[in-house]
């Protein structure tokens, strides 16, 4: 049923891009060249199948994508971001006031009440602020981080990819070394030497670690998109190089890169609240990590480990989800095998 209604939405976006064409003696000889002389071409009715093939092939694109799985991740991560940018409307606490002893006076661990409808942590804070504005913090290094990452990761991935050679062997070999170090223990070693847990610290180490990964993903999907006949079309025709790469290279090699985007912000969210779990946050900022590890010595007040829980399986799964709904709609076997 859902296939034959986008098959007459379809057909009615083709007459609408035919309906002004007036039929004349040239039009006509052309349509009887057109079949009955195989292999015969004509500009204009190349380029209206070119408009209906791109209508087919969006309308093929968001029929894959749009799958309840799919719009279950996107609702999460609109639920997140919508408690990320409305923080200071949601809660009538500020970020201060429930930060580094903001506080004072509020019984630990209390139970929900009128003022607190979730209860408070172990230093009185109360815990639906913290679940809001921590909100805004695993959003920010979350996207910001895997941003740096993918920028990075993209730039050198398509030098070591198109060029090849010492290039590519001097960049990888470097890549390869870096990839040996745990970015969670590097984080904490920098931060604890610097004796600066600042979020901003933490995100541009995170992020430029993150590269190597990005750039063997980008390296690996440049090495097949530069086997294509078009690619050396390009070479033989003496386009230059930077055309090459980023006219024709990056953007067909890039599809990998968004989808693990997505996944690379729900890891580094995960990341980021182990960091402050383990006692590494940065205190003048609310995160779910710090507020699990308020609660772990207290298995009485289950509330105050709960929802942080909660709000970090959401916004992971929720980014999970869309990379996952990405990748189906995205890969070219699946589209060969619906079409």
């Amino acid at each position: 049923m859902e296939k034959n209604t986008t098959d007459v939405v379809i057909s009615e976006e083709i007459l609408e891009l035919t309906k002004n064409k007036k039929i004349t003696k040239s039009t006509v000889i052309r349509h009887i060249k057109f079949f009955l002389i195989p292999g015969w071409r004509d500009p204009e009715f190349g380029s209206r199948e070119y408009e209906i093939e791109k209508i087919k092939s969006k309308r093929r694109f968001f029929r894959r994508l749009l799958t309840p799985l799919t719009i279950m991740g996107i609702s999460f991560i609109l639920f997140i971001v919508f408690l990320a940018i409305y923080a200071p409307w949601l809660t009538i606490f500020t970020q201060k006031m429930i930060t580094d002893g903001g506080i004072s006076g509020e019984t630990p661990f209390a139970p929900p009440s009128t003022l607190h409808p979730l209860g408070n942590t172990q230093f009185g804070y109360d815990i639906l602020a913290r679940l809001i504005w921590g909100a805004r913090t695993a959003i920010q290094f979350g996207f910001i981080s895997i941003s740096i990452s993918v920028a990075g990761g993209v730039v050198l991935g398509t030098i070591t990819g198109f060029l090849g050679g010492r290039v590519d062997a001097i960049i990888m070999r470097i890549i390869d070394f870096l990839m040996i170090f745990p970015t969670t223990i590097i984080i904490i070693l920098i931060t604890q030497i610097s004796e600066d847990q600042s979020l901003f610290n933490m995100l541009i180490i995170f992020g430029l670690f993150g590269i190597t990964g990005f750039t063997r993903l980008m390296r690996a999907s440049v090495l097949q998109v530069k086997q294509e006949l078009y690619i050396e079309a390009a070479v033989t025709g003496g386009a230059r190089r930077l055309k090459i790469m980023l006219k024709h290279i990056m953007p067909n090699a890039i599809s990998p890169i968004v989808i693990r985007f997505f996944g690379g912000v729900g890891f580094a969210v995960l990341a980021f609240a182990g960091i402050a779990f383990l006692g590494f946050g940065d205190s003048t900022l609310a995160d779910w990590g710090t507020d699990i590890n308020y609660a772990r010595s207290r298995l009485s007040a289950i509330h105050a480990s709960f929802w942080p829980g909660v709000l970090i399986i959401i916004t992971i799964l929720g980014f999970m989800l869309l990379g996952d709904g990405l990748r189906d709609a995205l890969d070219p076997r699946l589209q060969q095998s619906s079409g």
